[in-house]
């Protein structure tokens, strides 16, 4: 039995991503959700594996999504960028040189 395979295509003009899920040759055609009552365990919708929900997030990035904040890539520049800014001014006020 294959894992199953979702790809992902962002459809700009309408501001949305579509997924296409696939698994032994068969496609998802429709997701139907269902009410479950307060309290009790929700239902898998769908389960992944590591290697496919890295794959699933490598889709995503190539269509353009970036963590939105604090973790990962972005989160990590914003850290640097900022420790940067405050090693610069610490070098320059230890060095009498006004940062112009």
């Amino acid at each position: 039995m294959n894992s199953p395979e979702v790809h992902c295509h962002w459809v700009p003009e309408a501001s949305r991503v579509d997924f296409i899920i696939r698994h032994d040759g068969d496609y998802v055609k429709n997701m139907l959700f269902a009410n479950v009552p307060e309290g009790q365990m929700a239902p898998t919708a769908m389960s992944l594996s590591e290697l496919e929900t890295q794959a699933l997030m490598d889709r995503l990035w190539r269509c353009g999504f970036r963590p939105t904040e604090g973790t990962g890539s972005a989160g990590s520049l914003r850290a640097t960028e900022k420790h940067l800014e405050d090693m610069r001014t610490i070098a320059f006020d230890s060095l009498g040189i006004k940062d112009g």
